[in-house]
């Protein structure tokens, strides 16, 4: 889910709520996670057909440490508040988190290629609105941009983040965003 705080009014986009406070607050919130069954399935689902990914544990140090960085920034991301930031601050963060998807993308497509794809198109369209961010009006104007593409990314990248998560016990946990 993503959240974004700006200003007093609230709507929702896509699955994304959105909270305004006032142009002086913007918290981005990337929250990824998934959700076990209660109880166990009484058979065993018959397998899905998935594209090569290597075996849990088989994960190169490089591509840990590439979703190790990716998980970071997209945790840091959901804690954003541009009282304290700013508009500079808030795009240094969602630039942090583009950077963080394209070393993915790198050390990913090999074992990922599908998925990388997907990942790499996000990560494009997250570069293009931290473009246009201008000022922090402009920010306000781009909300709606803004969340879709920081919720694309995070979607882009959770299949290969939770993949690797399995190998890797150094990824942080998805952090949800602060109650406002």
């Amino acid at each position: 889910m993503v959240r974004i705080v700006i200003g007093s009014r609230r709507r929702t986009i896509g699955g994304a709520v959105v909270r305004a406070a006032g142009a002086s607050l913007l918290g981005v919130a990337v929250v990824g996670g998934c959700s076990a069954p209660s109880t166990p399935p009484s058979t065993p689902p018959p397998p899905a057909a998935a594209p090569a990914v290597a075996a849990p544990g088989t994960y190169s140090p490089e591509l840990c440490s590439a979703a190790a960085q990716f998980q970071t920034a997209a945790n840091a991301v959901s804690q954003l508040d541009a009282t304290k930031i700013g508009t500079g601050g808030v795009k240094d963060a969602l630039q942090t988190l583009a950077d963080a998807g394209r070393a993915l993308v790198t050390t990913a497509e090999a074992q990922f290629r599908p998925q990388v794809a997907e990942l790499k198109q996000s990560v494009a369209s997250l570069q293009n609105t931290i473009a246009g961010i201008g000022d922090q009006d402009n920010l306000s104007a781009k909300l709606g941009t803004l969340t879709t593409s920081v919720a694309q990314v995070e979607a882009a990248a959770k299949p290969i983040v939770d993949s690797v998560r399995t190998g890797c016990p150094g990824i942080p946990p998805v952090q949800t965003p602060p109650t406002s």
